[in-house]
């Protein structure tokens, strides 16, 4: 392993549970880069549902001004499928004031990091065994999107690399190698290795670019 210099760049990963997976992929991909490292500061179980449970737009900002990242990379949404407490009311997930509500935590994600002058990378999620979740995820991916480029973030689209031709989830598929292996676990929603390097394999020529390795 190449010991990583004092003054290397940080590439700071934020998320649930696929940005942890995501994150690995990073070190794995960075791994002979003495000039770049991987900081993952991602909470399994936290969405933009749950901010009572933690709050990304508060906590990005602190983890801004701890890591001193030179770009941030966001990955998170597959825990908000749940009913949202808005106001008094417990919304259900994708109603009307359940969509307005979550359009308004991701933009404040997005602003904030804005706010701090780092350049960012907003990962989508991938499809996933059950249809009706991955109908929800192509949703949030619209609402992902949008939030990253209001604020001059990119928005990285990972689909295609997790479903097949006709667009239906697969758990085997091509690595970065072209090589057919298990890229899902058996649970339909969890990522192998080989996954969580082609989750990296989506944000590598931007990082690149934004790090100035390109």
């Amino acid at each position: 392993i190449v010991e990583k210099t004092p003054d290397a760049r940080v590439v700071l990963v934020v998320g649930d549970f696929m940005a942890s997976g995501l994150g690995e992929g990073l070190d794995t991909a960075f791994a002979e880069n003495a000039g770049v490292r991987i900081a993952v500061r991602s909470n399994g179980s936290s969405g933009f549902v749950r901010d009572d449970f933690y709050n990304w737009p508060e906590q990005i900002k602190t983890l801004i001004e701890t890591e001193k990242p030179s770009v941030v990379v966001v990955m998170l949404g597959s825990n908000d499928r749940q009913q949202m407490k808005v106001g008094d009311v417990r919304e259900q997930p994708r109603s009307e004031n359940w969509t307005k509500e979550y359009e308004r935590r991701t933009d404040a994600l997005g602003k904030a990091i804005a706010e701090a002058k780092v350049p960012f990378l907003w990962v989508g999620m991938p499809a996933f065994r059950l249809p009706k979740m991955t109908s929800d995820m192509l949703a949030f991916n619209d609402i992902y999107r949008s939030a990253a480029e209001k604020h001059g973030g990119e928005f990285v689209d990972v689909w295609d690399g997790f479903v097949d031709e006709n667009g239906a989830f697969v758990t085997t598929g091509p690595d970065i190698n072209g090589q057919a292996v298990r890229l899902r676990s058996d649970d339909g929603i969890n990522v192998s290795k080989a996954g969580k390097r082609k989750l990296a394999f989506y944000t590598e020529k931007s990082l690149a670019k934004i790090l100035g390795l390109a």
